[in-house]
């Protein structure tokens, strides 16, 4: 057992959920930051020919890792709760990682309400109003950081 003096598996669970929802959130900040450059006003008009790949090529690359990091979040979470969950009640956190879980799942349940956006996008539907679409997207994408995100 010397490598606990070193390495305490438990501690790093503790710790999971908060480090991989501030990774979360730091990421939807930078969506926000990143995406929101093509909706400037000067950029509107060369936006939406470049969107659908654009889009494509961020949403194909990186869906993967924010799906990750919030199924992360809520799993050591829930680890936390199932193995640790007496300890926690007692120390009065076992509440904040319910609330972690919980606002991690509550993450998906935006899906529906975004998913046909990026879709409509890639596939070049939009007719040339990629950028209002996108629009859309953010107003959706802001909601659910300052919810669900933010206080997860």
């Amino acid at each position: 057992m010397i490598s606990c003096q070193f390495f305490d598996p438990v501690v790093l669970l503790r710790v999971a959920p908060l480090v991989t929802s501030s990774a979360a959130l730091s990421y939807c900040w930078a969506q926000n930051v990143f995406i929101s450059i093509f909706t400037r006003h000067k950029n509107r008009d060369k936006s939406n020919p470049l969107l659908p790949t654009y889009i494509g090529d961020w949403f194909y690359g990186y869906t993967g890792q924010l799906i990750a990091t919030y199924t992360t979040t809520i799993l050591t979470a829930s680890a936390n709760l199932y193995y640790h969950g007496q300890v926690l009640a007692a120390s009065g956190s076992a509440k904040w990682y319910t609330a972690g879980a919980v606002l991690s799942a509550a993450h998906f349940a935006f899906v529906p309400a975004v998913a046909w956006k990026f879709t409509s996008i890639i596939k070049d539907e939009t007719k040339g109003n990629s950028v209002k679409v996108l629009d859309d997207w953010l107003k959706v994408h802001r909601i659910r950081s300052l919810t669900v995100d933010i206080l997860g």
